[in-house]
């Protein structure tokens, strides 16, 4: 039985380690932004700029929560399921789909611990349906005003959070992210509470990718000795996306749901490359859902 099992995680662990095993439709082929021009291989940086904002986007940690630390002995653990709108034209020159859908769903699953009276911590992963792509991060909680449940003073929280992007073929993308939100909890008995939040964040995308061949299929031996087709996606500084979001949580006994809608503007800001070229990020509208369930200890 051992030996089985054995075996049975091997596989595993090596269809995992398969890229052409387990690709999915949203996997990235990098590649496919870059063309010859005139024998030099170029890659499209605005298509990989817009792309790495909406993906950056749809992998950062969710928020899910009100303002209120969990305080100094809680912990909690969510599953976290969010729709994310993307644009299908973005996304469809770089992934293993030529016309991926309008909606990609991502799971996060987080823990998340209280260190001090206002303080809170925590840490987990999400990823990406349809594809290889897991975004590893965490944040770091302050809650400054909280506790007047009694009186109509809303508790108010800031908030920073990280990521890194892995299962991602060539592509290296960060994101950090600061915000603030406000809440006040609603009791209903003893066991049971509403607590209704809203707030807003500032996302930063960092984006750039491995060496790629604009000709995969060509033996390069075969090329003139003066020809090259590799490129790369040089990081054009931090993509910026704002996210208002709403959402409320509801807590009976140790069970915790939560919903959150964040709208996410499109992408406006201007990146620039070692030699002074100007990228532009032509990212969409973004609309995030998101349905929490968990446990409070």
């Amino acid at each position: 039985m051992p030996r089985r099992f054995l075996f049975s995680i091997a596989l595993a662990v090596a269809g995992l380690t398969s890229t052409e095993a387990w690709a999915g439709p949203y996997d990235l082929n990098l590649s496919r932004l870059g063309s010859l021009q005139g024998g030099v291989p170029q890659g499209d940086n605005t298509a990989f700029r817009t792309l790495s904002s909406e993906l950056g986007t749809v992998m950062a940690p969710t928020i899910a929560d009100s303002a209120d630390s969990l305080g100094l002995s809680a912990f909690a653990v969510s599953a976290d399921l969010t729709i994310n709108t993307i644009t299908p034209e973005n996304w469809s020159g770089a992934t293993q789909s030529d016309s991926p859908r309008g909606t990609a769903p991502s799971l996060q699953i987080m823990g998340r611990k209280g260190l001090w009276p206002g303080l809170e911590i925590g840490a987990g992963a999400k990823h990406l349906f349809d594809s290889r792509m897991w975004a590893m991060g965490g944040y770091v909680k302050a809650s400054f005003h909280e506790g007047f449940h009694h009186l109509p003073i809303p508790s108010i929280s800031a908030r920073g959070s990280f990521s890194r992007l892995v299962g991602a073929r060539d592509m290296n993308l960060s994101t950090a992210a600061v915000d603030i939100s406000l809440s006040h909890v609603f009791g209903i008995g003893k066991t049971f509470n509403i607590t209704p939040y809203a707030g807003y964040q500032a996302l930063f995308i960092f984006a750039n990718s491995g060496v790629l061949d604009v000709t995969p299929g060509t033996d390069e031996f075969l090329m003139p000795a003066d020809m090259s087709s590799e490129f790369v996606f040089r990081d054009a500084g931090a993509i910026v996306r704002h996210r208002p979001f709403l959402g409320a949580r509801f807590i009976f006994s140790v069970m915790r749901l939560a919903a959150e809608y964040m709208i996410v503007p499109g992408g406006g800001s201007t990146g620039e490359l070692d030699d002074g070229t100007q990228v532009e990020d032509l990212s969409s509208l973004q609309h995030q859902f998101t349905i929490s369930l968990g446990l409070d200890f």
